[in-house]
């Protein structure tokens, strides 16, 4: 039978989980259709799973109990929907899901699976949804009903046959090309890319089609003469968003912000602009930015707290600057403005390591996997960036592996950095050329830390999202070691055959062995052997400071430090650092004639290899000696009793002050939360390493008396006392019911969260309403747009949760702080810091506190036309003298203090107006 004649069967099934050992299938439908995607024949049954359907299946199913009452047992229907697939093809969204169903339930189809979900990613590489709705769309296929198993089975037929389609318009080399490399590891489905049978002569042939050449931008020529931007010439720019955004309107707070930088560029100094939700304080800073940028012919760069934030830079706000400076005349042309966005070196493939390592490890499933993905989107892409990329979790790992992370990119001995197809070089080079460099905190710190080069120098630092720099200087200039760090390394250089996998690693590549000797690839082989052996020994014994612990993280104090459990790990500690000092002498014995020009690829990824290893052994052998000034070292624990090593500054402020900041003309740190209580940004500003700081503070443009109701619940207990865990999860219950779920309730431990959720679930879902658990198999991300999709739900989150969400609209209507975030008092951090300072409550932890607080009360009001309802169940806002000052912090709002009923019914009342 050719392709063209073959049939298929199109499988979806409808469950009450996503867990096949618990969860029993409702629903299954399957649909019989030929390569042209004409429909043959169809089969759906309802079945009784002989368990309750959650309420939450049922909402996005629609299948009630009611529904499949009388229904047959899947047992008692297996044999005929076996009958019907037969020996087909099944074709699935995601269809490991339903195989392992079915397989729980018994049934093991016989013939081939094709996952459409991978289909996708290879041919539609950049697409950022893929579920099947989004897939259907993406293709032009309308998907009428999702969620019910024959439709959703027609549907995945539809975008199965348009795929193939896909695939067949292909290139001829192209397609051969990606054929080839699915064949190494789903030989079924590059059948279907080919169209048939692949050239088994061809199947080792892999010629990788490149970007073309990049030509770099003409460097930036600054101006002789600086020439200042003024205000009023600010203002008139800014006023020209009016007929470039849409809903834009002049917001008062928007314009005394977007003054104020451009005082600060014109005359230099630190400030701290504290500007609430609602200020649209992006353009605020941007068009100041670029307008001097612009004149003066330099360059300002732009951080922000995470890559998310950037993207959203770079996407969204600054076409809109760039519309806005046409508008004005600024500029003639949009690319007159240049923009660069510069990412860490693990986002950017290196194609050197990946055109000469990739096919000694294709035999690694990984490898094979993410070859695949690579095939069409590298000849495409002009960025070699990850996040263009929907990559699963082995081809990530394998990523990694092939990144730019640690490539010395000489341009002697990377012929594509001579070539200009050097992606990092690239995104460098725009970065040094740009008016505006877009950077995020962890790269700004890491290149601080380090000494990278990779952040051009700018006269100008503008820090978006100021409050979480001095979090991510914790992160960057401190350390961590665990035995899994080793061990990674240490598979990079040898690891050994199992039974699972080959043996694999730069020493067992036939190149590596060829061009050192296999006598010297032995001994270093022999070598890591001795590491491995010794690995994970001081690692578990540091794991018994925990055996009694109720912490997951404890400090290394002297008192520790003469304890027989530090003893223990010192005396294992003493053979791993000997061992891994061999390793490093007989690998850098063996590459020592080359140097970094004249290496070849293979010896130069075992260089790095060895560098990460080397820096492994110092970074312990620092936190053992314990004798480094302003740095805190602790334990954490791990699984299987292991733990391992970290180390942080104690202060971040001084080293941000005289390592980032000390050279710049300019600096401008803004966040929406910057003051306490007091109305002032001396704790922030001492935090983050800007004492001497001038400060503006711009109030939010909302107003919160009409759109926010603040209520503070009285005959709650105190958070310490036994029933507050019943009394929160009782009071969350009552309050979502009164807003119809679209809530968010904040808490401040994971353990607090899983017990408030395992109260509340019971009586949330007879009401209807969703229970989304963070940590309960999806991501915050994904918490909040199933919130978006489903407003009748609650979401329970921590940290995590307290910044970043931006839901406008009625889908997000009631927050609810559980507790007051005061930091961990036992956690090592914390204590360091707060030993500082002679009142460490009321100088560190409440002010602290505070801030956390009003990043979580942030989360309600986005937007003009947005009402809600705050709810403090913490009742130390009236029981502590200190719970006032967490009001004061917050906007004028309408108040309310009264019991949970009565708080329950005028939440219901201020939502309904």
């Amino acid at each position: 039978m050719t392709s063209g004649e073959r049939a298929y069967v199109a499988l979806d099934l409808e469950t009450t989980g996503l867990d096949p050992a618990r969860d029993r299938i409702t629903e299954v439908g399957a649909l019989r259709f030929d390569a042209e995607g004409r429909e043959l024949a169809a089969w759906e049954q309802l079945v009784d799973p002989g368990v309750p359907i959650p309420p939450e299946i049922q909402r996005i199913t629609g299948i009630t109990d009611a529904d499949v009452r009388g229904r047959p047992a899947f047992a008692e229907v297996a044999d005929e929907l076996a009958a019907f697939v037969g020996d087909a093809p099944i074709v699935g969204q995601n269809v490991g899901f339903d195989l392992r169903f079915l397989a729980a339930a018994g049934v093991e189809p016989r013939g081939p699976t094709l996952d459409t979900l991978r289909f996708s990613r290879l041919l539609l590489p950049t697409v950022r949804q893929r579920n099947l709705t989004a897939l259907a769309e993406e293709l032009g296929i309308r998907a009428s009903v999702a969620h019910r198993a024959l439709a959703d089975a027609r549907t995945t037929a539809a975008v199965f046959t348009a795929l193939r389609r896909r695939a067949a318009e292909l290139p001829d080399a192209a397609r051969a090309q990606l054929a080839r490399l699915v064949a190494l590891d789903q030989p079924d489905l590059a059948r279907e890319i080919a169209g048939g049978e692949i050239d088994a002569a061809a199947m080792a042939e892999t010629v990788w089609r490149l970007p073309a050449p990049w030509r770099a931008p003409k460097p930036l020529e600054p101006a002789t003469q600086p020439r200042p931007v003024t205000a009023a010439e600010t203002l008139n720019v800014l006023a020209g968003a009016e007929g470039v955004i849409e809903r834009f309107e002049q917001r008062p707070q928007q314009s005394a912000m977007a003054k104020t930088v451009a005082g600060a560029l014109a005359d230099g100094g630190q400030w701290l602009i504290e500007a609430g939700t609602g200020v649209g304080k992006s353009l605020a800073y941007l068009v100041p930015a670029a307008l001097h940028a612009i004149r003066n012919g330099n360059r300002v760069v732009i951080s922000t707290n995470t890559i998310a934030l950037q993207e959203q830079l770079i996407g969204k706000d600054v076409p809109a600057l760039r519309d806005i400076l046409l508008r004005a005349g600024v500029i003639d042309e949009p690319d007159d403005l240049r923009v660069a966005l510069l990412k860490g070196r693990p986002n950017y493939l290196c194609l050197q390591r990946w055109i000469e390592n990739h096919p000694a490890r294709l035999a690694e499933p990984d490898v094979k996997r993410l070859a695949a993905s690579l095939s069409l989107w590298l000849p495409e892409t002009q960025t070699g960036d990850y996040s263009e990329l929907t990559l699963e979790r082995g081809e990530r790992a394998a990523w990694a592996q092939f990144s730019s992370a640690g490539s010395t990119c000489a341009p002697r001995r990377h012929r594509f950095v001579r070539e200009r197809r050097c992606f990092l070089r690239r995104a460098r080079d725009a970065a040094r050329a740009a008016h505006l460099v877009v950077v995020n905190h962890a790269l700004l710190l890491t290149d601080v830390a380090k000494e990278t080069g990779a952040v051009p120098d700018a006269d100008v630092l503008i820090i978006d999202e100021a409050h979480n720099l001095e979090d991510e200087a914790t992160k960057q200039f401190g350390r961590e070691v665990r035995a899994s760090s080793i061990m990674e390394v240490l598979n990079l250089i040898h690891r050994p055959r199992t039974r699972e996998s080959a043996e694999s690693g730069i020493a067992a590549t036939a190149g590596f062995r060829e061009e050192v000797g296999a006598e010297q690839a032995d001994a270093l082989i022999a070598s890591v052997a001795a590491v491995r052996k010794r690995g994970a020994r001081p690692f578990k014994a540091l794991g018994a400071l925990f055996k009694n612990a109720r912490e997951d993280r404890l400090g290394i104090t002297p008192a520790t430090r003469s304890s027989s459990t530090w003893e223990k790990f010192e005396h294992e500690w003493r053979p791993l650092d000997l061992a891994l000092r061999q390793t490093g002498e007989t690998g850098n014995r063996m590459l020592r004639p080359r140097d970094d020009e004249t290496m070849s690829g293979i010896a130069a990824e075992m260089q790095e290899a060895l560098r990460r290893l080397k820096e492994q052994r110092d970074y312990l052998e620092g936190m053992v000696a314990g004798n480094e000034s302003n740095t805190i070292v602790w334990a954490s624990a791990e699984d299987e009793g292991m733990a391992a090593l970290n180390s942080a500054p104690i202060e971040a402020g001084p080293l941000l002050a005289e390592q980032l900041f000390k050279e710049r003309a300019t600096v401008i740190a803004t966040s929406a939360t910057l003051q306490t209580a007091d109305g002032s940004m001396g704790f922030s500003a001492e935090r983050m390493g800007l004492p001497e700081a001038a400060t503006r503070a711009l109030g939010s443009p909302f107003d919160y008396e009409r759109s926010t109701l603040l209520a503070t619940p009285t005959g709650l207990p105190d958070p310490n006392a036994r029933g507050y865990d019943e009394a929160v999860a009782a009071a969350i219950v009552k309050l979502a019911r009164a807003s119809g779920g679209r809530a968010l309730a904040l808490f401040t431990s994971h353990a607090a969260l899983r017990r408030a959720a395992d109260l509340a679930r019971e009586g949330l879902e007879a009401d209807g309403i969703e229970a989304l658990v963070q940590g309960e198999r999806r991501s915050p991300r994904q918490l909040i747009d199933r919130l978006r999709e489903q407003p009748r739900a609650v979401v329970f989150g921590t940290a995590g949760l307290r910044e970043g969400v931006d839901v406008r609209g009625d889908a997000l209507s009631l927050v609810i702080v559980t507790r007051f975030p005061f930091p961990v008092p036992t956690d090592p951090i914390h204590k360091a810091r707060a030993a500082l300072y002679d009142d460490d409550f009321g100088e560190y932890s409440l002010p602290m506190a505070i801030l956390r607080f009003r990043q979580g009360f942030g989360r309600l009001i986005r937007d003009r036309t947005d009402r809600g309802v705050v709810a403090v169940l913490d009742s130390r806002v009236r029981t502590k003298r200190y719970g006032q000052r967490f009001i004061e912090a917050l906007p004028p709002c309408t108040r309310l203090a009264d019991d949970i009923d009565a708080t329950a019914g005028r939440t219901r009342e201020w939502l309904a107006r």
